[in-house]
């Protein structure tokens, strides 16, 4: 029963994953967790939250997750504290997004609201006395969780439909070619890089065209025994949009690479590595085009949707500091196990 609600909550969520949400008041001190804005946050809420966290998080990765450490640009936490601190993050985006619901005019169903009751009753009835006594959690506040996180779910949804962004069929394009790259530079052992000297790079043009003539007139040369013969430590097949060609080889070579028919290869180009022999492989691949279209469409919407929220978040409360607003030591009353 608490898998469905689970569910029913990432569903309403998605990317904006587990938070609690509206402006309740409450009369025990001792159950509130923070303020933000003029939202008191309970124990209980965040009880809710990382139960589900927990068990999502044990499901994917197993029961020893809690204790690893991650680098972070403030030192090493361990997942449960970075855990803790997104799970307030989460419940402040949640709790903004609602808030804006009305103003949108955007409310939920009939339908949704018997959805979030009835999965609300099962995910309460499945908790020990022991859960309730500990949380105060009632089926009214698992019922305000759904509810407002599908309302939250139903802003972001509304912010994202009216965001215009369109990218082109070339510039989703994703292209697989062969790079036989005849390198002008050693790397030394501390990691720098050193050029060949002018004679150096001169030999290696001389090998990259007479390379590029077996290719032509040989039988049976293809680029692995070019790779082989010529001892080329740096050559490999690369799937690139034509953007992350221009940043690997710069405009110019790029522009060569997307020229190229299926199957043929170009002639000798200079790059800031060296000299390169180009065979295309596949000058569209349909898959994986579709695929980085609807990702840089998601990135775009996600970006702009994060300008707005920040906005959003500083009418809210600008002066929300999550290490003095949260009483960390209720925090820790629940335990990841």
């Amino acid at each position: 029963m608490r898998k469905r609600f689970a569910r029913a909550l990432a569903g309403a969520l998605c990317l904006l994953m587990l938070a609690a949400c509206g402006k309740p008041k409450v009369e025990d001190d001792a159950s509130v967790l923070y303020h933000f804005g003029d939202t008191e946050v309970t124990f209980g809420e965040y009880f809710i939250y990382a139960r589900i966290v927990e068990e999502d998080y044990q499901r994917i990765y197993g029961n020893g997750i809690w204790s690893l450490e991650l680098a972070g640009d403030s030192g090493k936490s361990t997942v449960e504290e970075v855990t803790r601190q997104d799970i307030i993050a989460d419940i402040n985006r949640v709790k903004v997004l609602a808030d804006k619901a009305e103003e949108m005019h955007i409310n939920l169903t009939d339908k949704e609201k018997a959805e979030a009751d009835e999965t609300a009753e099962n995910f309460y009835n499945g908790l020990t006395e022991k859960d309730i006594k500990e949380s105060g959690i009632t089926k009214e506040l698992a019922v305000r969780v759904l509810e407002e996180n599908m309302l939250a779910r139903g802003v972001y949804d509304q912010v994202i439909s009216e965001y215009d962004f369109e990218i082109s069929e070339e510039e989703a394009r994703m292209t697989t070619f062969y790079d036989m790259v005849f390198e002008c530079y050693n790397v030394q052992k501390d990691g720098s890089v050193k050029e060949y000297s002018e004679e150096k790079k001169a030999a290696q043009l001389e090998r990259a065209n007479e390379a590029l003539a077996s290719l032509a007139q040989e039988e049976g040369v293809n680029c692995d025994s070019i790779v082989k013969k010529y001892r080329l430590e740096f050559s490999d097949s690369y799937t690139m949009s034509k953007a992350e060609m221009i940043e690997t080889y710069g405009e110019n070579v790029a522009n060569r690479i997307m020229e190229l028919p299926d199957g043929k290869y170009s002639s000798v180009v200079s790059s800031q590595y060296g000299y390169h022999i180009f065979k295309m492989i596949k000058s569209n691949n349909e898959e994986l085009t579709k695929k980085n279209k609807e990702e840089t469409i998601a990135a775009k919407q996600k970006e702009y949707f994060n300008s707005l929220y920040e906005e959003w978040l500083k009418d809210y409360d600008s002066h929300f500091d999550m290490e003095k607003a949260v009483n960390q030591e209720l925090a820790a009353k629940y335990q990841f196990s």
